[in-house]
């Protein structure tokens, strides 16, 4: 879970003056029904629920808003959407805002090609468009081919690729679709040459069960299939029991071979791959979030064959590569900040393994759980990117570990999404995000260290504007946190500059600047944006992930605070001038922090968030998160998310900052009811007359829009949000 790290193409400089956009005090709230400066909110019943906890009462008195598909939760939905859209279209910049973003917006953004006997396949979606188209190229140089566009081969405009992965020989590739903001895949085949299609669709895959692992000769793949849910109960069912199955390519799905599957561990998540040689499948398996992991491996070349399991779970563990029984493999037992060793699979045991790779004062990239991760065996050669106080540094060594390469990677920004390539080809393919760069993918050559570009989304916008500097704070335990502050060239520290805050925290994902065209408009406004390193991240490693997480949490919040409190006390900014952000998991941290330091912030916007943390895990995919956040089962780690659970902890007649919270009506990762149970508690408690509103993004799923057009929308209407909490009035 993680936030939406989409990325975007500026399509023109700034091109006009902010003092005008800005202009005048905002006196929004006349605009809108009140009573007495408060907005009239809709009627929100309160039912008698409480449970108890290991003894403890627990009220959930809008627990009814649960049942999403109600007609009587639909109506309170259309009414608090109704009563936020009336809001911000008061606005008087709104429309110039609009106008700005979808310049922003404008881009053509690619996909990480995947390379297969010379062919290089990757998606491109057209600026202004939402399907990805996927092209074929048959040399670096020639020009692409388009090979597969679904809203002209399957007549579907509501169909995207999600995925796609050629055979070894290049002849096919698999490609995995979804309808709407739908988490749940189904699985097609497409002929290079003829751009055939087979007739035969797999179901059943979900985006928890990552991608597919062809056999050497292309006769067919393993896949990781879930149970489908029954029609209209996708965005509350729960996902668990995956199974590992081969698919035979031209065979009905029927007939796929049963393979492995661990029903006594329900929350299981694998992943499948096969080695470059053809002769082993590796399976990983890892319990819900849990960094630790098993491998298993099965000899192809041998009939049957058994699976064997290699490494159990008591660290964490990524196969690299291999030289016939002889495996690569990434991990951090006994090294919180990663190592690789080698395992010879005629001696598996701990006392023969051989360390290529030490642990080094930096951290492998290699723990994320939602994206990031860099690390692989290329062009018989180990490609590492390590995390450097929150900077990626990649390094290039030879398979008995010795440094050969340092690659300078361009700017301020990282890798996102890892790297992309063959064990005996030299070329490796990698996605660059920065703050001024949507999206750039880079080839890397692993024996000269030298890359160039394969494809980028272009900008118009010139970098120099802007400056992005990374700074150090103590948090309440004296603990050093990074940070990066970002805002336009010759601002002026004099404590009144509007500040937008985000943390993450979870998950052992380190956080970065990336583009995001809200962001730019608003630091051309004058804004500042900050992105604080806070833990429960992976920025020192799997000891700082585990330093924010389960009953650790409440650490998080408070490096999020003190990121807060250092911006004021080096004059950035104020109290009534700074927005607390968090997105998806990092919601519940923004959501603590509001609450808990009220007097901190001037607003906050929290968008797709889990909120309730008590009940979580009862919905879609949520119960694979038990391992980071804890399960309100457990005493010890009930008492710890009731503590800091951010619908649990508002209190009647305290007055918090104005807030927004946004939801994708779709969502089946952090499902809206947690922004309904929210909103609806912070409106009835409200002591002062700040809004308390949700923002629905209508057909959305765990992002910010299904189109382009509403995407743009939302991001305009939490800018604006912002500029009337805040009240800004001129351009700094």
């Amino acid at each position: 879970m993680k936030r939406s790290y989409s990325c975007f193409k500026v399509a023109m400089m700034f091109t006009f003056s902010f003092v005008a956009l800005i202009a005048g005090v905002f006196h929004l709230y006349a605009q809108n029904s009140k009573s007495n400066g408060r907005l009239i909110y809709p009627n929100t019943k309160q039912v008698d629920q409480v449970d108890e906890y290991h003894g403890i009462q627990v009220q959930d008195p809008f627990r009814w808003l649960e049942n999403m598909a109600s007609e009587e939760t639909q109506q309170w939905i259309n009414a608090q959407d109704e009563l936020t859209g009336k809001f911000l279209e008061a606005v008087p910049t709104r429309a110039v805002l609009h106008k700005r973003i979808s310049e922003l917006w404008h881009f053509d953004l690619y996909t990480i090609p995947a390379k297969a006997n010379g062919r290089y396949f990757y998606t491109k979606t057209p600026a202004g468009k939402s399907q990805p188209v996927l092209y074929v190229q048959e040399t670096r140089n020639q020009k692409p081919r388009m090979l597969l566009d679904l809203s002209r081969h399957l007549n579907d405009a509501d169909a995207k690729i999600t995925g796609y992965w050629p055979s070894p020989d290049g002849r096919q590739v698999a490609y995995a679709i979804v309808k709407g903001q739908s988490s749940w895949r189904r699985l097609r085949i497409i002929e290079v040459e003829s751009g055939n299609d087979h007739s035969h669709e797999l179901a059943g895959l979900h985006n928890l069960g990552g991608g597919i692992a062809w056999t050497q000769e292309g006769k067919g793949f393993y896949y990781v299939r879930f149970a489908v849910p029954s029609p209209g109960n996708e965005m509350q069912a729960v996902v668990e029991n995956p199974q590992i199955y081969y698919h035979r390519v031209g065979t009905p799905q029927s007939e796929d071979q049963f393979v492995y599957a661990t029903p006594e561990k329900s929350k299981t998540v694998f992943t499948v791959q096969t080695t470059t040689d053809g002769h082993y499948l590796i399976i990983t398996a890892r319990e819900g979030s849990k960094t630790e992991n098993d491998i298993y491996y099965q000899a192809l070349h041998f009939t049957p064959a058994k699976i064997e399991t290699l490494l159990h779970a008591d660290a964490a563990y990524t196969f690299l590569g291999n030289e016939g029984s002889r495996f690569w493999i990434y991990s951090d037992l006994n090294a919180p900040r990663g190592r690789v060793v080698v395992i010879d699979l005629a001696q598996p045991q701990r006392a023969h393994w051989t360390e290529v790779i030490p642990e080094a004062a930096e951290t492998i990239a290699g723990g994320s759980l939602v994206g990031g991760n860099a690390l692989g065996f290329f062009g018989n050669r180990l490609v590492i990117m390590y995390i450097k106080d929150n900077r990626p540094v990649v390094k290039i060594f030879d398979r008995h570990g010795r440094v050969q390469k340092h690659v300078n990677l361009p700017g301020s920004g990282s890798i996102w999404g890892g790297f992309s390539g063959q064990q005996n080809e030299r070329e490796v393919f990698y996605q660059f995000l920065g703050q001024t760069d949507p999206s750039s993918i880079h080839v890397l050559n692993v024996e000269t260290g030298k890359y160039a570009i394969f494809r980028r989304s272009e900008l118009r916008l010139d970098p120099d504007h802007f400056e992005s500097k990374q700074v150090f704070y103590q948090s309440k335990d004296g603990t050093r946190v990074p940070m990066f502050v970002s805002h336009k060239k010759g601002m002026h520290l004099n404590g009144s500059n509007p500040t937008f805050i985000y943390g993450y925290g979870a998950f052992g994902w380190s956080s970065f600047l990336w583009y995001q065209p809200q962001v730019i408009a608003w630091m051309e406004m004058g804004g500042v944006y900050a992105v604080a390193g806070i833990r429960g991240g992976g920025e020192y490693g799997e000891a700082w992930h585990q330093a924010g997480m389960k009953h650790n949490k409440q650490n998080a919040i408070d490096d999020y605070l003190a990121a807060a409190e250092w911006l004021i006390v080096n004059k950035y900014t104020s109290p009534s001038q700074l927005a607390a952000n968090g997105g998806s998991a990092s919601g519940a941290v923004a959501g603590a922090a509001i609450l808990q330091r009220p007097d901190l912030f001037g607003a906050a916007v929290i968008d797709r968030p889990a909120l309730d943390m008590i009940r979580f895990e009862k919905f879609t995919s949520a119960g694979h998160w038990i391992h980071e956040f804890g399960s309100a089962q457990n005493p010890d780690e009930f008492k710890t998310l009731y503590a800091y659970s951010p619908y649990h902890n508002i209190k009647r007649g305290q007055c918090y900052p104005p807030a927004l919270i946004m939801v994708g009506d779709r969502d089946q990762v952090t499902v809206p009811l947690h922004a309904y149970k929210f909103v609806a508690a912070l409106q009835t408690a409200q002591g002062c007359n700040n809004p308390a509103l949700l923002k629905m993004m209508w057909g959305a799923g765990h992002n910010f829009g299904a189109t382009p057009a509403q995407i743009i929308d939302s991001l305009t209407d939490e800018m604006a949000f912002l500029v009337a909490a805040l009240k800004m009035q001129t351009t700094k």
